[in-house]
């Protein structure tokens, strides 16, 4: 478990899962945070996948759920984790009743600092949807940096959208004086 300044970052459990589905699931989440499709998934698919997960687990893969308060209120990672080139790119998912209170840029802070702390890793990346300023803003206040627009990359509300490409590098993040992730309990 990792404490950031407001949340905790833990691995996820079953019993999390009614909770996560019922937050993510949410049409407007859905929409940015995911880059496929839009399909209705069911609380027993999310189900499956976990026992899936639980018996295989994936090494390019790190996913805990965001807790504030002793409630979870999303979930965010690190995915295609290439430790030969220490790179690995981010994902985040709130609830929309938590938008806009800092949760979402704390829990960014923290899974870069695992990532470059306890990983090893030399780069995070992520994609964001260029009109999402809430997004775009909080990824650049946790020191990210735009390298490129994917011009039209993006399907969304039945039109494309394009979306950005933001990373920051070990250096930058050193450079900030960031705190490092503490694990819980210290």
């Amino acid at each position: 478990m990792l404490n950031g300044e407001r949340v905790l970052l833990r691995p996820i459990a079953r019993q999390d899962l009614p909770e996560i589905w019922r937050l993510l699931e949410d049409l407007e989440v859905a929409v940015r945070s995911d880059a496929g499709p839009i399909h209705p998934v069911s609380l027993a698919r999310y189900e499956a996948r976990f026992d899936r997960e639980a018996a295989d687990p994936s090494k390019d893969e790190a996913w805990f759920v965001i807790e504030v308060d002793g409630r979870a209120i999303g979930q965010g990672g690190l995915y295609r984790i290439d430790h030969f080139n220490r790179r690995c790119e981010l994902g985040i998912a709130l609830g929309r009743v938590h938008w806009g209170k800092g949760f979402g840029q704390d829990a960014v802070r923290t899974l870069v600092g695992y990532a470059f702390e306890y990983l090893s890793m030399n780069r995070v990346s992520l994609q964001v949807l260029a009109e999402d300023p809430r997004a775009v803003g909080a990824y650049r206040k946790a020191g990210f940096v735009e390298e490129g627009r994917l011009r039209q990359q993006g399907w969304v509300r039945g039109r494309f959208h394009d979306e950005l490409l933001m990373s920051i590098l070990r250096d930058e993040w050193e450079s900030t004086g960031e705190s490092h992730p503490e694990p819980a309990g210290n």
